[in-house]
């Protein structure tokens, strides 16, 4: 509704134009209608902003209309002021100007210009409505957001302004974990909208959120670890109906009049108690701090032959062994019942057998996530044990992947390599530890690779490549005797070479030389 004040010393000229602006439109409303300037200034004390529009007569007795305007800026100097005059005068429009009129009709008023007139004074006052409510809105998001930063800096470290939370009566400390991004903000508004029992509730990060909670109430007093009880349970409820996924509920109580350090002791141990369920089943789950017990001993990993395995896995880089390894490691945590920050450590464990045993993990994980990974942060903000393992798994995948096709060219140019290399030094004894070195790999992965490649095992090879000299050695040197063409091809003793031909070649060194030259 626009509500217009008119100010005019002729009766039929106010009458007139109330019952113009009425037929305008239903949204237009005549608030006041004053005859000089003096009157309308003191009806405007009591009316003052819910005016949107003035329309007054520039000349009239005792105030003029400009006099009026002047005399009005001081105390509203925002309202939209029409002046109205039976003279085309200048110096009226000129003074009229100065005075921040915003706009000037002549009498006789024309219905379709005041129709004009009216209807930009009403986009304005909506525009102007609008960035108010919008400065409004932001004025207090800021406000709400220092407070949330307040009190996430109090619970999270015990400093800050204890005004953002209560001194006293009987409170305590809700923590939420969710592994479903769609429940916080759900969790949130139901939060808020729990005005009774929760004081406040702040993101502490993404996926947890602590909520402030004030019981009141003889149950508070008499039964309050039951009126606590409740208060969790209702959010349960709540959020059962509108996200699936996994929430924990830690819940702590406080001591208000310790202040800063009260309440963020309670958040610490809501955290832990939220933290406990870490190897529950996926569900909603609930846990007290006031209910925890400290195991004897702490659960740790006792797996010796699957940590083997896991390293030989990723020496070979052997993807697929890799990928069916990790879980067993996750399943014995499982197994028992390991805590939040057992699994955490677990996880950093595996991470860093990763990271020293595969070759090239370094230059892979930079270029999958760039030179600001952290991974025991990404794997605390995970919300069960379950999660921490399929994240770890896919995450050694992904590093495997990006690995595959420079390990595909560098292990077919360092077989050849090896093999010219084994044609070279085949007279001598050859390590393993020497070849995979000459070629920059890890040795056990080197076997591996060798052998799918080739088909062959690296003893293999060498035996077949001393084995063809020996053959060529026994045809064109006649002079030499069986033992002395073992020497020549690597092995010192006779007898073994002498076996170890035939088992290859199917005849004694002897028996081959004397069919080469058909005896």
């Amino acid at each position: 509704m626009l509500n217009i004040v008119i100010v005019d010393d002729e009766e039929i000229i106010r009458l007139g134009l109330a019952k113009m602006i009425g037929k305008l439109s239903g949204e237009y409303q005549v608030a006041g209608s004053f005859e000089d300037g003096e009157e309308a200034l003191a009806a405007l004390e009591e009316l003052g902003a819910s005016v949107d529009l003035i329309i007054t007569d520039i000349k009239m007795p005792y105030l003029d209309g400009l006099s009026f305007i002047e005399r009005l800026r001081e105390k509203h100097p925002e309202m939209p002021c029409v002046i109205l005059s039976g003279y085309n005068d200048f110096e009226y429009a000129r003074r009229a100007i100065q005075s921040g009129v915003d706009d000037y009709m002549l009498k006789p008023v024309d219905a379709q210009e005041l129709a004009v007139l009216l209807g930009k004074v009403a986009q304005r006052r909506e525009r102007l409505r609008a960035d108010e409510e919008r400065q409004e809105l932001s004025s207090r998001q800021l406000e709400a957001g220092q407070r949330e930063e307040r009190l996430r800096r109090l619970l999270a470290g015990g400093a800050g302004e204890e005004s953002v939370l209560p001194n006293e009566g009987q409170g305590a400390i809700l923590v939420f974990r969710s592994s479903n991004p769609l429940v916080q903000e759900s969790l949130l508004h139901y939060l808020h909208a729990l005005k009774e029992q929760i004081r406040e509730a702040v993101v502490m990060q993404e996926g947890l959120v602590a909520a402030v909670v004030l019981l009141s109430g003889r149950e508070a007093v008499q039964q309050p670890q039951r009126a606590l009880r409740a208060v969790s349970l209702r959010v349960m409820d709540h959020l059962q109906i509108r996200g699936g996924g996994f929430l924990a509920i830690g819940e702590c109580f406080a001591d208000p009049q310790a202040g800063a350090a009260g309440w963020s002791r309670a958040y610490r141990d809501a955290l832990a108690a939220s933290r406990h369920l870490f190897s529950a089943d996926r569900g909603n789950v609930l846990q007290s701090a006031a209910d925890l017990k400290t195991k004897a001993e702490p659960w740790r990993l006792t797996a010796p032959v699957l940590e083997e395995q896991l390293k030989t896995a990723c020496e070979m880089l052997d993807a697929q062994a890799i990928k069916a390894l990790l879980p067993r490691f996750f399943a014995e945590a499982e197994q028992g019942k390991a805590g939040y920050e057992e699994v955490i450590h677990l996880a950093n464990h595996l991470f860093y057998t990763l990271a020293t045993r595969i070759d090239g993990f370094a230059d892979a994980l930079q270029g999958l996530q760039g030179g600001n990974f952290d991974f025991h942060q990404r794997a605390a903000a995970l919300y069960a044990i379950q999660d921490v393992r399929d994240w770890l798994v896919s995450f050694a995948v992904q590093v495997m992947e990006a690995l595959e096709p420079g390990r595909t060219a560098n292990g077919n140019r360092a077989i050849e390599k090896a093999k010219a290399w084994i044609q070279e030094h085949y007279r001598k004894e050859i390590e393993l530890t020497v070849l995979s070195e000459t070629v920059f790999l890890n040795a056990s992965y080197f076997s591996y690779l060798f052998k799918r490649e080739t088909g062959q095992t690296i003893t293999e090879y060498v035996t077949m490549v001393r084995m063809a000299k020996a053959k060529e050695y026994l045809k064109e040197r006649l002079d030499l005797k069986a033992y002395q063409v073992g020497e020549m091809v690597g092995y010192a003793d006779g007898i073994y070479f002498n076996k170890l031909f035939k088992k290859t070649i199917g005849v004694t060194p002897q028996q081959y030389r004397n069919q080469t030259l058909g005896r």
